[in-house]
């Protein structure tokens, strides 16, 4: 049983129609495949370093593909029976990435997403924490330590954070950047010497409520290889929603 909400499932829709240009989409394998040429809108998710030739999105039981115009025909053709749920086997990567070659393109990374669960217990932030605003975080770009909680992208800029304090110092950071129209991507960093404190899943779980009553999408990435980062998710009551494919130029 999903315990991801309605309304979220319904607004990251929303942004994968931007993220996918999916309103000009082509359902090529009827409600599992949908095909739309490559077009950056305004309020898409745009990953810095990738380039949207090609792009997809596996969320739900259906494969969102956005493509070149120069490979749409090939990918309609190569697609049309898919399996979402398998997309992202090594044979089918395999596949794509060689179509990309010829195009002086490969896959850049796959990654695992995951959206909040309704059900997860409210933390209280009572512990000694410190928040900081987007100019504050720009503030401390040169001396940034937490490369995961603030990424100082162009595409991806960050915008809020909170920190755990032992007096003056910073232990750890949970941050969140405005990743597209209706999300906030949430990265975190805990010091070595404090890692076992359950810091990590107590900055990405205050962080998370504070994003869901401004009324945004909070969501969190890792690469499926990452399981300390896949149980940070879980523990801080995110559920595994969607995947995804990135490309990047050669």
């Amino acid at each position: 049983e999903m315990k991801i909400a309605k309304e979220t499932l319904k607004t990251i829709q929303k942004q994968f129609d931007l993220d996918c240009n999916l309103n000009e989409a082509e359902e090529i394998l009827q409600n599992k495949v949908y095909l739309s040429r490559s077009q950056t809108l305004d309020g898409a998710r745009i990953v810095i370093n990738t380039d949207i030739f090609f792009r997809a999105i596996i969320f739900m039981g259906k494969a969102y593909i956005m493509t070149d115009a120069s490979i749409f025909d090939g990918c309609k053709e190569l697609f049309k029976n898919a399996r979402p749920e398998w997309f992202c086997e090594f044979s089918n990567l395999r596949i794509i990435d060689h179509i990309l070659c010829e195009y002086d393109r490969e896959i850049a990374d796959t990654h695992i997403y995951f959206l909040p669960d309704f059900e997860a217990k409210v933390v209280e932030d009572n512990r000694d924490t410190k928040w900081f605003n987007e100019k504050e975080i720009q503030d401390m770009k040169d001396t940034n330590i937490f490369h995961n909680a603030l990424c100082c992208s162009t595409t991806q800029p960050d915008i809020i954070a909170v920190a755990a304090m032992d007096g003056n110092k910073m232990k750890g950071m949970a941050g969140a950047s405005l990743d597209g129209k209706y999300v906030r991507q949430i990265g975190i960093d805990v010091l070595e010497q404090y890692q076992n404190e359950g810091l990590a899943t107590y900055l990405t779980t205050i962080l998370k409520q504070k994003i869901l009553k401004e009324g945004l999408i909070p969501f969190y990435g890792t690469s499926e290889s990452h399981s300390i980062s896949r149980n940070v998710a879980i523990h801080s009551g995110f559920l595994p929603a969607w995947a995804e494919i990135y490309v990047k130029r050669k």
